[in-house]
């Protein structure tokens, strides 16, 4: 197994605040940067506490959490962005366990449990729950009743959420090697070795996987056989995942900088200084970027040219990624407090901080 690091040490450190990480295991974080999930009028973010909160869209106006507010929490901080389908939500927690709960009142409806903390987001396909956890493995479980199908040994914690294209799921992990694994079986198709983590998700794209990694460089790779088809480095470490759009791909950086690449080529097309570490994948609609940054910021730039349209600074780093429903972005921010802006000015329509209300 590839040992971390001291500068993978101060980095995840940094992130999680009060973090402390030693060797190959990691004790609980804590604060926990909470990930957000619109589906259809409903927004649901896991919280520092373990609840898991429902909320609609258009107030922050609370529709359930998770236990109700009656009982003590039981579950650990949860770091990850919920799941859903067929009305069943699916989020890790940091005491090793997926809930599955149901998406419209929040009962549990199963438990699995692995051997470590789940940083990363579940996914659903055709049936089967696929979720990463930090004692190196990924599990394909029956989303009706958490029963595992397969399970998938890396070397290293697995932080990123898999991705699942075609028939093949796309995981990185920390121990620098990105995987293509046959999502049925669990058979591994390929796999491809960097000079530093995986930390975040790949992104599948027509033919094409693009990454970023702790070695700070952006890839591309064949989706089929892992060949590389391009690099490009930038100054420092990348944790988000990569965004393409209209042929262009870009990604953020812990360089505090912003890049927009060439999708076939990775030559660069721009690159702008966001103001700050650039920890949270940033979201594409209609044109617009929109990039949060660990010193608090969402900006939101045009995605031709990286002219800046407007900028809303939160009350504490926001290190998990903006979400764009209709007209209205929504960022979460350390704490659990909860933002809705208008997509177009930026203007604040509603903040909530649940735990609080």
């Amino acid at each position: 197994m590839k040992s971390l690091g001291a500068k993978t040490v101060v980095l995840v450190a940094l992130l999680a605040l009060t973090a402390v990480f030693s060797g190959c295991a990691g004790t609980a974080a804590s604060p926990a940067w909470s990930s957000l999930l619109v589906s259809g009028d409903i927004l649901y973010m896991g919280s520092e506490s373990g609840r898991v909160y429902a909320m609609y869209a258009a107030s922050g106006a609370e529709v359930w959490q998770s236990p109700p507010a009656a009982e003590k929490p039981t579950r650990g901080a949860l770091y990850a962005a919920a799941a859903i389908e067929d009305g069943t939500l699916y989020i890790g927690s940091m005491d090793n366990k997926l809930y599955a709960l149901d998406a419209n009142t929040g009962a549990q409806r199963w438990v699995f449990s692995s051997d470590d903390h789940i940083y990363a987001d579940a996914v659903v396909a055709d049936g089967t729950v696929y979720v990463a956890s930090s004692d190196h493995k990924v599990y394909a479980l029956d989303a009706a009743n958490g029963l595992k199908k397969w399970q998938f040994a890396t070397g290293n914690w697995v932080w990123a959420r898999p991705v699942v294209v075609g028939g093949t799921l796309y995981v990185g992990s920390f121990d620098h090697v990105l995987y293509a694994i046959d999502a049925k079986t669990g058979a591994k198709q390929w796999e491809f070795g960097a000079d530093g983590a995986f930390a975040g998700s790949p992104t599948v794209h027509g033919d094409t996987v693009y990454c970023g990694a702790l070695d700070s460089k952006v890839r591309a790779l064949d989706a089929k056989s892992g060949r590389l088809l391009w690099e490009f480095p930038v100054e420092h470490w990348v944790w988000a995942s990569p965004v393409v759009a209209n042929g262009v791909v870009y990604v953020g950086s812990l360089d505090k900088r912003v890049y927009a690449l060439d999708a076939a080529t990775g030559q660069q097309v721009w690159a702008q200084d966001a103001g700050g570490m650039v920890r949270a994948t940033p979201a594409y609609a209609d044109g617009v970027l929109y990039i949060a940054t660990e010193s608090g910021f969402l900006r939101a730039w045009n995605a031709a040219d990286a002219q800046e349209r407007w900028s809303f600074k939160a009350s504490q780093p926001i290190l998990t990624s903006p979400v764009v429903s209709g007209d209205t972005v929504y960022i979460s921010a350390l704490g659990d407090t909860v933002y809705a802006l208008d997509a177009q000015s930026g203007v604040q329509r509603w903040t909530v901080t649940p735990a609080k209300r």
